[in-house]
C-alpha cells in the first residue's frame, strides 16, 4: 500500500510503500525537502516531526530524539515507517547545548593558563 508524505511549508509531496522509511521513499522519488545524513538512525540529521499520520519506528538514537521528543511526535526520516498518508515538518539535526559552554570553558581555561603562564596575550582572549 502507497501512503502519501507531504511536507509543511513545501510543495513537496512523495509516495512512500508500507514496510519503506520516509528518508527511503524521499531518495527514491528524487524529492527534497529532508536532509539525508548516515540513514541509520544515529546522526538525527534528518529529524522531523509528524503534524498527523500513523506511523511505526525502526532504532534511533537516544541522544537524538529522547522520551520527550517522541511524545511530541518527534523522529528520524530514515527510521519511520508510514501506515497512513503523513503530514511531516523538518527539523533537522537536535543541538547539543550541554557540551557548547563545556567546550567553551576548557578554551577559557587553557587560554588563562596560556596568558598566566607565559605573560602573553592571545588575539580575543581575555
Amino acid at each position: 500500500m502507497q501512503h502519501r508524505i507531504t511536507l509543511d511549508g513545501s510543495e513537496a509531496t512523495f509516495a512512500c510503500r508500507s514496510g519503506q522509511s520516509v528518508l527511503e521513499a524521499m531518495a527514491g522519488s528524487r524529492a527534497r525537502g529532508i536532509e539525508v545524513g548516515c540513514r541509520s538512525g544515529g546522526c538525527g540529521v534528518c529529524r522531523v516531526q509528524v503534524l498527523s499520520g500513523r506511523y511505526g519506528c525502526g532504532t534511533m538514537s537516544g541522544a537524538q530524539i529522547t522520551d520527550r521528543c517522541r511524545e511530541a511526535g518527534i523522529a528520524l526520516a530514515c527510521q519511520i515507517y508510514p501506515s497512513s498518508d503523513l503530514h511531516l515538518r523538518t527539523l533537522g539535526k537536535r543541538m547539543q547545548f550541554g557540551a557548547e559552554p563545556a567546550a567553551a570553558e576548557l578554551i577559557r581555561g587553557l587560554t588563562s593558563r596560556l596568558k598566566n603562564d607565559t605573560g602573553l596575550t592571545m588575539a580575543g582572549a581575555s
